[in-house]
């Protein structure tokens, strides 16, 4: 029998502070399945820094679509929310839902919103924390990628979240 893999669908975000920190191919090496909604790629203009969008699924992330009803599930959404958040914030929730995944946004009504509605949400300090728990990146590098995210004053990462996952990995835990 064949487990599958629990699916992370993930917002522009995460990748844009993963992508700072050249930590993509140590989240695509993490055992989940990643997925990144179709019409983000195609619409969103995301900087990735050393990467183009067209490499993430290259790297491991795959592309997610919604059927007919989905898409219309997740314009509904962006009607009811529209004050807060994008269409592409609406797909990626949706898609995270249809799998009975995990969203993993750093947008924080997205988060509020979607755990709401039942939806597992994470961000990019759990991501990063998970490449320790699992080895995929040395903890030197999780430690320097920290560092970065931590001066970049475009990061909206929470200080006090960061330095002490910091601490944690600079104490060896």
């Amino acid at each position: 029998m064949t487990t599958r893999l629990k699916i992370i669908v993930s917002d522009s975000s995460v990748l844009m502070d993963l992508a700072k920190v050249r930590l993509l191919e140590a989240t695509v090496a993490l055992p989940f399945e990643f997925m990144i909604p179709d019409v983000m790629l195609a619409t969103e203009l995301l900087d990735l820094g050393s990467y183009h969008p067209s490499e993430l699924v290259g790297l491991g992330f795959r592309k997610g679509q919604l059927d007919g009803t989905g898409t219309r599930q997740a314009s509904i959404y962006f009607r009811q929310h529209r004050q807060h958040l994008s269409l592409n914030d609406c797909f990626a929730w949706r898609l995270a839902e249809r799998h009975a995944g995990i969203l993993m946004t750093g947008d924080g009504k997205l988060r509020q919103i979607a755990s709401s509605a039942g939806v597992e949400v994470h961000g990019t300090l759990w991501a990063i924390e998970l490449m320790m728990k699992h080895a995929t990146c040395p903890r030197d590098r999780l430690i320097e990628a920290l560092d970065c995210l931590d001066r970049d004053p475009l990061v909206r990462l929470p200080k006090s979240a960061l330095r002490a996952l910091r601490s944690k990995f600079v104490a060896g835990r």
